[in-house]
């Protein structure tokens, strides 16, 4: 083994050592000082896909064709799942604290909505213009949230989320209002 290797050698069995050495005599699949043997290494590591995971996505896809009577719950599901994912990705990815994050999903849902009402009805444009509508609030949003700490961050998302709601229930008009 050299020293300059970049994996941990205590890894590697004698017979991978034997196996690894190249033709100009230096560690590693033809010459690469011991990378092929770390390559060797990350393809006997086991997937990360696992049977019950694989399992649990096809039940969810199948469902709506194995129960087609019950598709608005199964919708209801999914739309909670994904609220629930999102909110996921900002607080759990992102580290950001958001007390308005359902502002942002129902200006998606608002003007999906209204766009299949007075334009074109197909869902892949809705879902288009849903994620269009919500990244540029949260775009516009960005700026202020982004500058300051915990706390003002926690009050803007729920500030936005405020005027949100007030702006759907004063412009019945076109949103309906409280209804």
């Amino acid at each position: 083994m050299s020293s300059n290797s970049s994996f941990n050698s205590a890894s590697v069995t004698s017979s991978d050592s034997a196996d690894s050495t190249g033709r100009d005599g230096r560690e590693g699949l033809d010459g690469l000082d011991g990378h092929g043997v770390a390559l060797r290494e990350l393809t006997r590591q086991k997937s990360r896909v696992k049977v019950p995971e694989v399992l649990f996505w096809v039940i969810a896809f199948a469902t709506p064709l194995v129960l087609p009577r019950h598709d608005m719950m199964i919708s209801e599901i999914a739309i909670t799942a994904l609220f629930a994912l999102s909110l996921d990705l900002v607080l759990g990815y992102s580290g950001i604290v958001s007390l308005g994050h359902a502002a942002f999903f129902g200006l998606g849902v608002y003007g999906a909505a209204l766009f299949a009402k007075f334009f074109i009805a197909d869902p892949l444009v809705g879902l288009l213009i849903c994620a269009l509508l919500a990244g540029a609030l949260g775009w516009i949003c960005s700026f202020t949230v982004l500058r300051g700490t915990d706390l003002t961050r926690l009050m803007v998302t729920l500030g936005v989320a405020l005027i949100l709601l007030e702006l759907a229930n004063q412009m019945d008009w076109l949103t309906g209002g409280s209804d």
